[in-house]
């Protein structure tokens, strides 16, 4: 990858605060779908958040002769980069974490999908030729581990740990499959990062993955959001306009200039930031265990930003 200049866009510096804020929108999200399971099942869940999303994106791709010319460009050029976005990112990890989240806590949730940087890795490698330095390796282990005593021993909630039911560990696996198919969104992403605009290659993504969940729309979705409460239409705003509108599109803008392993590390402040706002609005213990394990978790994220220069060479970089 070229270094990136004013006129390129934005320096890497930039990108990295995008995504560091990018993490404490997204880190709030997993207590959001906790509640919104208490009144819609997990495809209800993906089509209350991303219906109004993929009729913002719609209008936007539609309001400017630019934008149509580039979105017929991309389905004509990289329509199965597109598709798979779409699917995956869509519908498939955001159902299999509702579906998840039915038996296990937003902590063990959140762990479950730091699973991301592994995952990215192995595909990127494969898929990408996207060379993961020993340096990189090493701080993607190290943050899982510093992540792990955040979770198990910080009271964020990982659950039972020994003695776990077979159901808890059926909702685990299911869970699992949400940041596999993250991964795949993000290599795919990358692919195609450069041969269009971010918002365009986001928002139509957006707009092309929520079709098929339109035919789960029935009477009783429709009463169920008009019964809601307060609390849950709050939950349900935040998801879609921060954590979806306008969190994709940075995800997207990293992946247009960092490495895919080091845009995927990221999603290692997912728990440290879910416990530390937990800490400070609604007064949750922080314990010394979670400092030490948060530590031992920026140490392994800052490893995994290290030595770009080398390895970002990806020809498929913007």
């Amino acid at each position: 990858m070229p270094r990136v200049s004013s006129q390129d866009g934005l320096s890497k510096a930039a990108v990295r605060i995008l995504m560091v804020g990018l993490f404490v929108i997204w880190s709030n999200s997993f207590t959001a779908i906790k509640h919104l399971r208490d009144v819609l099942d997990p495809m209800e869940l993906v089509l209350a958040r991303f219906l109004p999303v993929a009729l913002f994106s719609f209008v936007y791709l539609i309001s400017s002769g630019k934008r149509r010319a580039e979105s017929r460009a991309l389905l004509r050029g990289s329509w199965i980069q597109i598709i798979i976005m779409a699917i995956v990112g869509v519908w498939g990890y955001n159902y299999f974490l509702s579906l998840g989240q039915s038996e296990i806590k937003p902590g063990a949730a959140a762990l479950i999908t730091s699973l991301v940087p592994l995952f990215t890795a192995i595909l990127a490698a494969l898929l990408l030729r996207e060379r993961v330095p020993l340096r990189r390796a090493a701080g993607i282990v190290i943050g899982f581990v510093g992540l792990y005593f955040v979770v198990r021993w910080g009271s964020i909630g990982m659950g039972r740990v020994t003695g776990i039911t077979n159901a808890e560990l059926k909702y685990a696996l299911i869970a699992a499959l949400a940041p596999f198919c993250w991964s795949v969104y993000s290599i795919a992403g990358k692919q195609i990062a450069g041969k269009g605009s971010t918002l365009t290659i986001t928002y139509l993504s957006l707009v092309i993955g929520t079709i098929p969940v339109l035919f789960t729309l029935d009477g009783d979705f429709a009463a169920k959001l008009i019964h809601m409460g307060p609390s849950y239409w709050i939950a349900l705003l935040y998801l879609s306009v921060m954590c979806t509108i306008i969190g994709f599109f940075i995800w997207v803008t990293g992946l247009k200039y960092l490495p895919a392993t080091s845009v995927a590390s990221y999603v290692f402040l997912n728990p440290p930031f879910a416990a530390f706002f937990g800490w400070l609005l609604f007064g949750e213990e922080i314990t010394w265990l979670f400092l030490a394990g948060s530590t031992v978790v920026l140490a392994g994220l800052y490893l995994t930003q290290t030595g770009e220069n080398e390895t970002s060479g990806s020809r498929n970089e913007a």
